[in-house]
């Protein structure tokens, strides 16, 4: 089975995973192979390693009916090793920093780009506490007003 081309949802993660990378807070790779020492950024869940990672993943908010903006939730969550917390306040804080306030962002190229007309938290770090490996995880909501057109919209 092949599947399907990439749609907006896939765009905007791998574009927001990419601009992680550029800034310099973690290593994103579509193949999703890390070393151990590298802050992964992976789409979707965690996986099992490395400790340090960045989790991204994508929600419905709102979409106007006739225009073409799009509110789209990005969940973003992170993940260090090691009994502090500290270090997984921190990456938090590191991307909140790189996005809270941004404005008219362009992430990808081509026909994939994505238009960002702006992103703002709405909630969060929250922690997640420790897992059965003791890493340290949170989570943080952003809300990416996105112009997303379509056949109904303009």
């Amino acid at each position: 089975m092949t599947a399907p081309a990439a749609g907006f949802e896939t765009n905007l993660l791998n574009g927001m995973a990419a601009g992680l990378q550029t800034a310099g807070i973690g290593t994103w790779r579509t193949s999703g192979a890390y070393a151990a020492g590298e802050t992964g950024i992976v789409i979707g869940d965690f996986t099992s390693a490395p400790d340090a990672q960045i989790a991204l993943d994508t929600y419905g908010v709102a979409d106007h009916y006739s225009l073409s903006t799009s509110v789209i939730g990005l969940q973003v969550r992170c993940r260090w090793g090691g009994g502090d917390p500290r270090p997984a306040k921190d990456l938090a804080a590191l991307i909140f920093d790189l996005w809270h306030g941004s404005q008219h962002l362009v992430v990808g190229t081509g026909a994939a780009a994505v238009h960002i007309v702006k992103c703002e938290r709405s909630s969060g770090p929250a922690s997640l506490g420790r897992d059965t490996n003791n890493r340290w995880a949170n989570v943080q909501n952003f809300y990416c007003t996105c112009r997303r057109p379509s056949s109904n919209r303009t």
